[in-house]
């Protein structure tokens, strides 16, 4: 025990020593201190509970009261202020165009428990999945408020028993290497996610498991109807294996991450059929016959002291000859492939510095899940194809300013371009262009 003391004291007057503000920023600190032996798990999960009583003892006199559990706690978060230009253009000609001023508040509080427990939570602008932007003046009335509502973006809880594996639970951040192709960015999933990673000389190992609940049947045996008339809740399904070989150092690397998605339940009779029935021009919702390879990649470099980057992602549904047929078009079965690939020079950190990127996305309108794939970029659409440029500078360390243009077309002009956009719920959009400028400021 004497030993233990003196560990711990020796180790907080280290950190305290550098300012009582270096308590509330401790932890990359003493996980140095752990990885090095000098202090272990259970020694470092009291050094934070103590830093964190110390800090609140002396903090507005005290008045600042956390629990005994609770060993570490920080807030977060960022705002945007966004103008977007969005037109779509038919065969014929027609064309609607949408300008708009919008903006996006998010704000976390994340917290570390004794026992290796962690929490978090998110609030965030709008409601839907997709995205949390909100549009300037589409109120009831002049400076209303009827769509600036505050929404719980995330709450999960992290349960990590060794620093291999995690386990997490809740409406959680995307546990999965993806890329916008797939998953719109703003998506958090719920439900569960299983995460390993190992690392022993430059090759890094990981797997994560994810249970996610894409939509809930309610009653599965309703009173007063026929058994058939219930169904079960539907299930989206996600195995990752991944592999990371650090080539000269941390930014110079590369990494594979291949995934496949199966979902659960899609052949249940149910009555509300959004996501069960077959796709179709009046319902682009539907998810059955759906059994999805993804493959992200990338190979990361420092040249002249830039960082650069080349990324891909290809994808294949394995069942998209069934999801052709029942559709109508079985002779297009072809359209179960979807690929994107792209590079980027820079990374915009500290004031005055930039990055560019560019890159070109084709998917079929069979290949992947319209409700997930990226709501900018492609108005939310399978079926289309092109590219998209985009910059961003920093302003300082917190603000950036950010440029983005993408122009696609229908990929196959037989057929619609399934998903419903921002353009208009028109499936027979033949092109499409969208361009942002963005005032991010994080917190």
């Amino acid at each position: 025990m004497l030993k233990l003391k003196s560990k711990l004291l020796t180790t907080a007057a280290f950190l305290l020593g550098a300012g009582l503000a270096l308590a509330q920023d401790s932890g990359p600190l003493i996980d140095i201190l752990v990885k090095k032996g000098i202090v272990n798990d259970q020694e470092a999960e009291e050094l934070r509970a103590d830093l964190v009583k110390d800090f609140v003892a002396n903090t507005s006199a005290g008045k600042l009261n956390l629990g005994s559990t609770l060993t570490e706690l920080k807030i977060g978060g960022d705002v945007r202020i966004r103008y977007e230009d969005r037109t779509g253009e038919l065969n014929t000609g027609d064309r609607q165009t949408r300008d708009r001023f919008r903006y996006r508040f998010r704000t976390s509080l994340t917290g570390k428990l004794v026992n290796n427990w962690s929490f978090g939570i998110r609030l965030e602008t709008a409601t839907g999945s997709r995205s949390s932007n909100v549009t300037m003046g589409d109120d009831a009335g002049p400076f209303a408020k009827n769509s600036d509502t505050v929404n719980v973006g995330q709450i999960y809880l992290n349960w990590t028993p060794t620093p291999e594996w995690t386990f997490t639970a809740g409406r959680m951040p995307n546990p999965l290497v993806t890329t916008l192709m797939v998953w719109d960015g703003d998506i958090n999933p719920e439900g569960f996610a299983e995460q390993y990673r190992h690392r022993s000389g430059k090759n890094e190992f990981f797997a994560t498991l994810g249970q996610f609940l894409y939509s809930t049947s309610g009653n599965q045996t309703p009173f007063g109807a026929p058994l058939v008339a219930g169904s079960k809740d539907l299930y989206m399904m996600a195995w990752q294996g991944g592999y990371k070989y650090y080539i000269n150092g941390a930014t110079h690397f590369f990494q594979v991450a291949p995934v496949v998605y199966n979902y659960l339940q899609t052949d249940q009779r149910r009555n509300t059929a959004a996501f069960n029935a077959v796709l179709s021009p009046t319902n682009d919702t539907a998810v059955n016959n759906l059994f999805v390879l993804e493959v992200p990649m990338e190979y990361n470099w420092v040249a002249a002291g830039k960082p650069m980057k080349i990324f891909a992602d290809v994808a294949m549904n394995f069942d998209a000859k069934a999801r052709a047929t029942k559709f109508g078009k079985p002779a297009l079965d072809g359209e179960d492939k979807a690929y994107h690939i792209g590079f980027q020079y820079g990374k915009a950190v500290n004031k005055g510095e930039w990055d560019a990127r560019i890159f070109y996305q084709s998917v079929g309108a069979f290949a992947l899940d319209t409700n997930l794939v990226d709501s900018d970029l492609f108005d939310s659409r399978t079926n289309m194809q092109g590219w998209v440029v985009g910059m961003n500078y920093a302003l300082g360390a917190a603000t950036q300013l950010s440029l983005t243009y993408g122009d696609a077309t229908r990929k196959n002009d037989t057929i619609i371009a399934p998903g419903a956009g921002d353009i208009g719920s028109h499936n027979a959009l033949n092109k499409f262009r969208v361009f942002q400028t963005d005032l991010n400021v994080k917190f």
